[in-house]
């Protein structure tokens, strides 16, 4: 009976053991269930934060593409025009540029760049060859101020000019020569689809 008894006793605590043991798994397992919905917490309001923040860029980039305030300034008070700075002191509609000569001209390489308040930003580079009188300027963004650089090697004498495609009534006009084969126009553009 002694070892019966010794069996008991050592049976006993370990059933009082294994009580423990099991309220302690359940403890853990209450622990980690609320865990877990806590996280599916986290996880719905991180779901939320993306869908906003996608929203968010969108609403970014229709921002980037409205046409910049730097418009209105320029056509309210433009910059005087010189030898190198042919300046549309109107909107222009399907911009395009030409060459005022009927005798053989070089050709003029073209870079049209958007001006943004705070950069400038290429749109297109265009060659305005022999062959050709003129060349339309292909406008991104209706309402926007935009430059075209020019520049040619050869300096033969003659006139660029900047004109209203829907009009066809010079804006601006700027000389080649010799000693000048770079300039730029300015203008405030728009599109005629």
């Amino acid at each position: 009976m002694g070892s019966l008894a010794l069996a008991f006793l050592l049976l006993g605590p370990g059933q009082d053991e294994a009580e423990a043991l099991r309220l302690e798994v359940n403890r853990l397992k209450g622990e980690v269930s609320l865990l877990q919905s806590a996280l599916h917490e986290r996880d719905a309001l991180l779901g939320t934060v993306r869908e906003e923040l996608v929203g968010a860029r969108e609403d970014v980039r229709d921002l980037k593409e409205r046409p910049q305030p730097v418009a209105a300034p320029f056509l309210a008070a433009p910059p005087p025009s010189s030898d190198k700075l042919g300046v549309a002191r109107t909107a222009l509609f399907a911009p395009r540029v030409d060459v005022e000569s009927f005798l053989r001209h070089d050709t003029v390489v073209l870079k049209l760049r958007r001006v943004e308040a705070g950069s400038v930003r290429n749109v297109a580079e265009l060659e305005l060859t022999p062959d050709a009188s003129g060349v339309d300027l292909p406008i991104d963004q209706s309402g926007a101020l935009y430059l075209v650089e020019w520049s040619t090697s050869e300096g033969h004498f003659y006139n660029l000019l900047l004109r209203d495609g829907a009009s066809g009534q010079p804006a601006a006009s700027v000389p080649v020569k010799e000693k000048q084969s770079e300039g730029r126009f300015a203008f405030v553009g728009y599109r005629v689809d």
